[in-house]
């Protein structure tokens, strides 16, 4: 798509990649964000406008959207555990309405609304379907559920294009999850928690930005909420070799049941909050360890003609240069 278009969310991981390749395309593309990557960093220099500002602002917000056709929203609080849980709900669902109003003012036609599978948290029988009852884990996956509920609300009330994407667990270069986890492995800091046969649903960032795309243009998407996952799901312990295999890092050596890990989560946690310190590890990111998330996509195949290019270990292949430079 060529179109004028603006990402909130931009100084993210997804954001920043997805509003380099929009702008790779000769669209003209703002994006808005409260903080943006070095431009002498691995991610390098912004393609698009860069905007620093609060998406919640109206007068950023229409700096922002002059021109623009599409929004993709993809800004909102994450899992910052010493966040409020008022402004989880402020930013993940309240501001939703007011960025609407000023988007279909201006004269967008189409917003791409990005929510998350953490609405299901734990999913139970796998595979889950976009039809699975979500059942939230955390103020994140609360919030990011609210939130898709209120765009999908906001466009069929005002008869306004909205699409919501629920992206599994997006990784590639720049992506500071994927590089936490590179580093933990080179450093032999790794531990597996548990037994590591809870599944995870990796998808390329190359495919999620494909799919945005394909989120814009689709006649017949608006109104309907897509799963967005890579070709299949893997144990997290398949996951964790398949990065040990294709960057040359040592297996992890220790594990340590999930029940004692989470009791030392609960304690850190509490230590942290007393000084007001993001805690290294916390019960939310032992998720990661202990919820099954696995998907069928076949909605978003049908309805928006995806079709995933990297399986897992083209992913990794893909990521070898950055990953060298990134030490």
């Amino acid at each position: 798509m060529t179109a004028a278009c603006a990402v909130t969310g931009a100084g993210g991981f997804i954001g920043y990649h997805l509003a380099n390749a929009l702008a790779a395309e000769g669209g003209s593309v703002a994006g808005i964000d409260l903080h943006f990557p070095d431009a002498r960093g691995p991610a390098g220099p912004p393609r698009f406008t860069p905007i620093t500002g609060d998406f919640r602002h109206t007068d950023t917000m229409k700096r922002a959207l002059e021109g623009a056709t599409v929004l993709f929203h993809l800004a909102g609080a994450h899992l910052q555990v010493s966040l409020p849980e008022s402004e989880y709900w402020d930013v993940n669902v309240h501001s939703l309405p007011k960025l609407l109003d000023v988007a279909r003012q201006v004269g967008v036609s189409r917003c791409v609304h990005t929510s998350s599978v953490g609405v299901f948290g734990d999913v139970g029988t796998t595979p889950a379907t976009e039809e699975t009852p979500p059942r939230p884990q955390s103020i994140y996956g609360e919030t990011k559920l609210a939130g898709e509920k209120a765009a999908i609300d906001y466009g069929r009330e005002h008869h306004f294009d909205v699409v919501a994407l629920r992206p599994a667990w997006v990784y590639g270069p720049g992506c500071p999850r994927t590089a936490k986890l590179c580093r933990a492995l080179r450093r032999r800091r790794f531990v597996m928690i548990g037994t590591g046969h809870n599944l995870r649903h990796p998808v390329y960032i190359d495919d999620m930005i494909e799919a945005f795309r394909l989120a814009a243009v689709r006649p017949d998407a608006a109104g309907k909420t897509f799963i967005i996952a890579g070709e299949r799901p893997v144990t997290t312990r398949e996951l964790v070799d398949a990065f040990c295999a294709a960057f040359g890092f040592p297996r992890p050596a220790v594990n340590v049941p999930y029940a004692i890990a989470a009791m030392l989560a609960t304690a850190i946690e509490s230590a942290c909050g007393l000084v007001g310190r993001e805690p290294p590890i916390s019960r939310r990111s032992l998720e990661f360890f202990d919820t099954n998330n696995a998907f069928d996509i076949s909605r978003a195949r049908e309805g928006l003609g995806f079709v995933p290019r990297y399986p897992l270990l083209q992913g990794l292949s893909a990521m070898r240069g950055w990953v060298a430079a990134a030490g």
